[in-house]
């Protein structure tokens, strides 16, 4: 079952502005019609006259000195920085970065558009053997926070024949490489006597 409100605080957001703007008109339709309804309780309104109500403008319904703080920075935001701006060079001169990606082989571009995904080949094919590639093959550097853990441990998880290694499994590289249970083991310690 999902859920059917909304779970982000953009559209809380929203949802605030929209009961306030709604909130705000009927005030002011109430203050509007407040007299006529005093004088002539009973009387339906027409149409017309709802629609002829004229709804204030928001800004003018908050207090003096959250009026000044908004003209306030209003003014900062339109006035141009003093600052001296250096000429800017050539657009040609510009260097745009190298992507995170390793871009592909030739090889590996081929099989992309050999065949088709449903066939087990094209698409299917390219990113299956994609997937194969260590993770250092496939970026430069770690893109995200959790590849900093791990990275550049292939060669040690390789040298390590106790390490039962998962395809997408967590191994204790460091635990298993560096202590032991109850310590250091002896023959770590050999060499440094």
């Amino acid at each position: 079952m999902s859920r059917n409100f909304p779970a982000d605080t953009r559209a809380q957001r929203a949802l605030e502005e929209q009961y306030e703007r709604e909130l705000t008109s009927q005030i002011t339709w109430f203050l509007k019609h407040q007299q006529a309804k005093k004088t002539s309780p009973g009387k339906p309104l027409s149409p017309e006259e709802i629609s002829e109500t004229k709804v204030s403008n928001p800004f003018e319904l908050l207090p003096k000195h959250v009026q000044e703080k908004i003209i306030a920075c209003r003014v900062r935001e339109k006035k141009p920085d003093k600052t001296v701006k250096k000429p800017s060079e050539p657009k040609e001169s510009v260097k745009e970065l190298p992507p995170d990606m390793v871009p592909p082989e030739p090889c590996m571009l081929k099989t992309l558009y050999d065949g088709i995904s449903k066939e087990g080949r094209g698409r299917y094919k390219y990113l299956t053997e994609r997937n194969k590639l260590e993770i250092e093959q496939k970026y430069r550097y770690p893109v995200l926070s959790s590849m900093e853990y791990g990275w550049g441990h292939r060669q040690l998880l390789k040298e390590c024949p106790n390490l039962h290694t998962k395809r997408h499994g967590r191994v204790q590289v460091i635990r298993e490489s560096f202590y032991q249970r109850n310590g250091l083991s002896i023959e770590h310690c050999a060499n440094m006597l």
